[in-house]
């Protein structure tokens, strides 16, 4: 009787343990947009493979070997259970509520969630048969708990694969429903679309373009935040494309070879901005070429009396102009030692409430001033300038609404506090973006001047060698740096010691939270804090499950 009454404790520690663990790598899964190839690779790369179950249940399987049948063997599974809810609901704690990235229960989410466990839940109830059983070893029920535990733990990500792929006809029918509902919406409005695309600045450019759109020309519609695929541009559609949108900006990401085609299939564009052409999501793409490749697929996809708008600061941006010819051809930029731009701006200064500049174009001068900092920024508002003025906005009067541009969440925003202010360019991080940001910091007043950072991703075999270079830079303008996390610690920690940036002024914390502990109780009236990227859950470092 004892022995059955543990085995039934046990089974349901570990079918509460599986639940819980089912979310923690949905959390994940879900960040990999559910595909396996990424999913696999992030696991094989971070080695998440479950430990803390698995031992405690191997220390249960060990001691039901050495104590077979006795009450210290059901006394340690007892403990085994026990250590299981602590490990599950208290260390590890809800990836619903936990967590940078948290996991969105959707509709999606949901069902993958139930349709995993359902198949743990199967392995997990196994040993109730063999306590409906009469079994010759009184302890053979809670041997087979305790494997089956230990199966659960292992197998949750290839439960959560197979539960996607089971699930995937019946969702893809249902994206499909989106689709065609969104492709008729689109239809039925007629909006003039402009597509937006670049290896970064796209949400930015999107935002300024969106805003000038609808004080110059008329009422425009542009899925807020970084929205840049099929599906969510499908929602966005749906939820708030309405008949009076006369225009609608689009951004555009690419994922591999092939997505920007698809999307200007769901939306074909009538013009496009191209924001710039680089060497973002290197790791992703392969080589510079191929990022040319895909980003080049927006100029393709324009009618012939298409507008097509590009950075000429860019060299690939502007080879994208040269070799895409469609109506209007325009450039935009700061350097004309690169070739000639038909929209630049000089004289640009900057201070604690934003950037004062003059643009050129078309022979006159127009000076302005935005809310914006730092010249990504400005160049994104330079590019919608352009972009407006060639859908016929009146050049004088879209120079004075970009005065009225809101900068983008968590791209260089600054924060003004009454004892430590902050600079936050903490989304996606990129070797010009990183640049700009450091320049700003370094012009703005402050009496000490702090950067945490951990560092840039998806740079391909040039990762090293930028976050290195970007640190030699941080060290000339700087006070003290905080290095988070291990992704880009030995680079930036090279950099730094190569600039002879003093070992006492850099402080290495695990985590971005520790980071901002660590500064809490250093920080000083008159610092100014620059927050440089912030890597997501599957980037900072480790996960141990």
């Amino acid at each position: 009787m004892l022995a059955k009454i543990t085995t039934i404790i046990l089974i349901v520690a570990i079918l509460a343990f599986a639940w819980r663990r089912t979310l923690s790598f949905l959390r994940y899964f879900q960040q990999e947009e559910y595909n396996p190839t990424r999913f696999i690779a992030w696991i094989k790369s971070n080695r998440a493979f479950d430990t803390r179950g698995s031992l405690v249940l191997l220390l249960a399987l060990i001691a039901h070997v050495i104590f077979p049948g006795s009450g210290a063997s059901f006394l340690i599974a007892l403990l085994s259970a026990a250590t299981l809810l602590v490990v599950a609901y208290g260390i590890e704690g809800d990836p619903r509520t936990t967590g940078k990235i948290r996991l969105n229960m959707t509709e999606r989410a949901t069902k993958t969630a139930w349709v995993a466990y359902g198949m743990l839940a199967i392995v997990g109830a196994l040993p109730l048969f063999g306590l409906c059983c009469s079994c010759s070893q009184e302890s053979a029920p809670l041997t087979l708990t305790a494997l089956c535990g230990i199966a659960i733990a292992q197998a949750t990500p290839a439960a959560l694969m197979l539960a996607a792929k089971i699930l995937s006809p019946a969702e893809k029918r249902l994206q499909k429903y989106y689709y065609d509902d969104a492709k008729r919406i689109l239809a039925e409005v007629n909006p003039f679309v402009i597509g937006i695309t670049g290896s970064y600045g796209k949400t930015g450019a999107k935002a300024a373009l969106g805003d000038l759109l609808t004080q110059t020309v008329g009422s425009t519609f542009w899925p807020k935040k970084s929205i840049n695929t099929v599906m969510g541009i499908t929602r966005t559609i749906r939820e708030t494309m309405r008949p009076h949108h006369k225009y609608a900006v689009i951004e555009m990401g690419a994922y591999n070879i092939g997505s920007i085609k698809r999307l200007c299939e769901f939306t074909p564009p009538k013009a496009a901005l191209v924001t710039a052409v680089g060497i973002m999501h290197l790791e992703r793409f392969g080589s510079p070429e191929n990022v040319y490749t895909a980003k080049s697929e927006i100029a393709e996809a324009l009618p012939e009396h298409g507008i097509l708008v590009c950075n000429g600061d860019s060299p690939n941006a502007r080879r994208m102009a040269e070799q895409h010819k469609r109506g209007t051809n325009l450039l935009y930029g700061f350097d004309l030692s690169k070739g000639p731009l038909d929209c630049f701006a000089t004289d640009i200064s900057y201070d604690e409430h934003g950037t004062s500049f003059v643009i050129h174009y078309k022979g006159e001068r127009f000076p302005g001033r935005t809310p914006l900092l730092g010249r990504p920024a400005l160049s994104n508002a330079l590019g919608a300038f352009t972009m407006a003025c060639a859908l016929g906005a009146q050049p004088a009067f879209a120079v004075a609404c970009m005065g009225n541009l809101p900068p983008v969440d968590n791209r260089l925003v600054l924060d003004k506090g009454s004892r430590v202010s902050y600079l936050r360019d903490a989304y996606n991080s990129n070797p010009t973006g990183f640049e700009a940001a450091l320049d700003v910091l370094k012009n703005l007043p402050a009496q000490r001047r702090i950067l945490i950072t951990p560092g840039m991703i998806e740079l391909g075999d040039m990762q090293y060698e930028e976050n290195k270079r970007l640190a030699t830079m941080a060290a000339s303008v700087c006070d003290r740096i905080y290095v988070v996390g291990t992704t880009n610690r030995d680079a930036i920690l090279a950099g730094l010691a190569e600039a002879n940036f003093p070992r006492t002024k850099t402080i290495i914390a695990e985590t971005r939270d520790e980071a901002f502990n660590t500064l809490a109780e250093q920080s000083a009236e008159g610092d100014l804090v620059l927050i440089e990227n912030d890597l997501g859950d599957l980037h900072e470092g480790k996960v141990r499950f």
